[in-house]
């Protein structure tokens, strides 16, 4: 403003200046002119700046209201940044065959829920019960009260659940994996409930991984193959000897595996299984086995290996028990266990040691497949007489009629179900996957048995001698479900191991039958398996 009014008095002066000479009236008029103009420019600089103070009031306002809508859309900025890193860190859900699966954001961690039902029902031809003094048939050697004793002439028809197993399975921390499987299934009935499964292993030395807790060691390779890819309702009577030896479901251990593209390997250090009656001290073995894909291609694989068992020390049932002290005892169902009876049995063994070895082959051609093991028993007894020898054997195969083929698994070395190419499916018209199966087995459990109708010496071994011949039609219907039709031809052939220190296996008579008469059977079993799993 002071600058203004200086300019207008410099104007002013210049002008009075120029025309100093005029005449003092036309002054006058310009000096008042001048001043209107002065005045006038006063006046417009006053409302110009009434505008600029208008104007810079409306920029405050806009700018006022302009703050919140900015803070808004800087605040839905960092949300939607939020959300997305929730996004990314959160867990992901999925399904795999059925199977839930939750997998940390960083794939790190992983949590999955596992489930095996098998609902078996069966009926067993055996012929008429007769009494105990004249119908000679017994199971598992037991004094008074023994089930088996009874059951073994009249075998039980009906229906369970053999296998009822549910729980979870992950990883943590990338290198380690878990799993924490409960059984609620049986043989012959269901329960109590027991572990399976509770162990962890680690993973970080691959290709080999250190596993510890209850688990069922590698044994053989029927052993390997999981309950949900078994070609028959159960395995084969040589296998689950050996398996039983040293390992077995729910076995605690400490073992060593690893494989690779063409081998498979494992050791394990074992003792007790979870479900073992208490006793002094617990048993201890070495199981192992290994194997390799010798030959492979698109359309076959074929697999060959080895197994064996070491029973260090059995069980030490203490220095106040019935002998024997340390019992080492070999006997097994007759491949089925609708009912639980067993038609072999060695009874105790007062063992040092015992062992069982085993050779195996495994291969498929497209749909085509054929397995086979040869198993060779050892017990070395604590006394003075002289060590006993058993063997057993299987050879089992299978034809896909639709075409599938069983799957080759190196990681445990054995052969997995097939896969239908349709499931079933009433709008794709699926039928699932057909296969035909047959299988013949061989157990002797005998050594130095002796003659029909004398008792048996002190050193001999009545366990008997086993054949089964069975013939299976297996339906997948898709990935989780299978059904099993078994039909099974039943052979044993048993001295009653009544003899020199053991005069009454069975109880009292007529429980325990005459010396050396036969006490095993010939029987059919006609069986059906419902499978669900993932």
């Amino acid at each position: 403003m002071k600058l203004q009014t200086l300019l207008a008095a410099g104007v002013l002066v210049g002008s009075v200046t120029a025309h100093a000479a005029e005449p003092q009236g036309t002054l006058q008029q310009q000096i008042e002119r001048m001043q209107k103009m002065i005045e006038q420019q006063q006046q417009q600089l006053q409302q110009q700046q009434l505008q600029l103070q208008e104007l810079q009031q409306t920029l405050q306002q806009q700018a006022a209201a302009a703050a919140p809508r900015e803070r808004e859309l800087a605040a839905l900025q960092q949300l939607s940044q939020r959300e997305q890193l929730v996004e990314q860190e959160a867990p992901r859900l999925t399904v795999t065959n059925s199977r839930p699966t939750i997998t940390s954001a960083d794939g790190r961690n992983s949590l999955s829920v596992r489930a095996n039902v098998q609902l078996d029902a069966g009926r067993h031809a055996d012929g008429d019960e007769g009494p105990l003094n004249s119908d000679f048939r017994r199971g598992s050697i037991g004094g008074a009260g023994n089930r088996e004793t009874n059951a073994a002439r009249d075998f039980s028809d009906g229906a369970y659940f053999r296998r009822a197993r549910f729980g979870i399975e992950g990883a943590i921390a990338r290198d380690f994996n878990y799993r924490l499987l409960l059984e609620l299934g049986g043989s012959g009935t269901e329960g109590p409930t027991r572990v399976n499964d509770a162990w962890i292993n680690y993973t970080g030395f691959a290709p080999f991984i250190i596993q510890f807790g209850a688990f069922s060691p590698p044994a053989n390779m029927d052993d390997g193959t999981t309950p949900e890819d078994l070609l028959f309702i159960e395995r084969a009577s040589a296998a689950e000897l050996s398996r039983t030896l040293g390992g077995a479901d729910g076995r605690l251990g400490l073992g060593l595996r690893g494989s690779g593209t063409r081998w498979f390997g494992a050791l394990t250090l074992t003792s007790r299984t979870v479900n073992d009656a208490e006793v002094f001290d617990s048993q201890t073995a070495a199981v192992g086995r290994f194997g390799v894909l010798a030959a492979t291609s698109a359309n076959y694989n074929v697999h060959l290996g080895l197994s064996g068992t070491y029973v260090l020390s059995p069980p030490d049932q203490g220095s106040s028990a019935a002998p024997p002290r340390r019992a080492i005892r070999l006997r097994d169902r007759p491949e089925i266990r609708i009912d639980g009876t067993r038609l072999i049995d060695t009874g105790a063994i007062d063992a040092a040691h015992a062992e069982a070895f085993g050779v195996e082959f495994g291969a498929n051609y497209r749909n085509f497949y054929l397995q086979a093991e040869n198993f060779w028993f050892g017990v070395d007894r604590r006394n003075s007489l002289t060590a006993v020898d058993f063997d057993g054997y299987y050879l089992q195969g299978s034809w896909v009629l639709t075409g599938e083929s069983r799957r080759y698994n190196v990681a445990s070395g054995s052969f997995q179900n097939s896969r239908p190419f349709v499931p079933v499916s009433f709008a794709a018209r699926g039928i699932g996957a057909f296969e035909l199966a047959a299988r013949f087995s061989h157990v002797d459990l005998n050594d130095a048995a002796g003659r029909a109708g004398v008792a048996a010496l002190a050193d001999a071994i009545r366990g008997g001698e086993q054949d089964i011949f069975t013939l299976g039609l297996n339906w997948y219907l898709n990935a989780n479900f299978k059904l099993l039709l078994n039909y099974l031809d039943i052979s044993v052939d048993r001295l009653n191991p009544m003899g020199v220190g053991n005069l009454t296996p069975f109880g009292a008579a007529p429980a325990t039958p005459p010396p050396g008469v036969e006490i095993g059977q010939a029987l059919e079993v006609y069986a059906l398996r419902a499978q669900y799993s993932f």
